[in-house]
């Protein structure tokens, strides 16, 4: 096979992995909703709106819509700080964490059943592969600098 072969090869793979229905799933805790409230989650405390959309890379517009949908559902509370009345503090709420709680063990649930069908040593090598092309992502930004669209 030659490297353009070896592209479309791998190319046709990843695009039939993203139609998977788990990366339907998985999608939810990167990108929406669920990625903010994750976000929010992981916070040692609150967080602003600036803070989320800029460590997002949202625009301000798409967090406040996005800020407000979770508000609306009761997964996050929103509070104007004490000290700089400009400023919203963003904090979840017990619902929002138990809607993540539940989010992670059917997402936990439904990879045991890959490592089930897949099988240890092939989960032990797809992990490592998948580690190598996770660390390798910043050699490529250093050897080839980032790709204009």
């Amino acid at each position: 096979m030659d490297k353009t072969d070896l592209r479309d090869a791998l190319m046709a793979q990843l695009w039939r992995m993203y139609k998977m229905d788990i990366m339907l799933y998985l999608r939810e805790f990167l990108v929406g909703e669920t990625a903010l409230l994750e976000y929010i989650s992981a916070q040692d405390g609150t967080v602003t709106p600036t803070a989320i959309s800029e460590d997002m890379h949202l625009s301000r517009a798409r967090t406040a819509n996005i800020l407000r949908t979770l508000r609306e559902k009761g997964y996050i509370a929103m509070e104007m700080d004490s000290e700089d009345r400009r400023r919203m503090n963003v904090t979840p709420t017990l619902s929002g964490i138990r809607y993540l709680k539940d989010k992670h063990s059917f997402l936990e649930k439904y990879f045991d059943m890959y490592v089930d069908v897949l099988g240890e040593e092939n989960i032990s090598s797809l992990t490592a592969l998948l580690k190598v092309t996770a660390d390798s992502e910043t050699a490529l930004w250093e050897k080839f600098g980032k790709i204009a669209h």
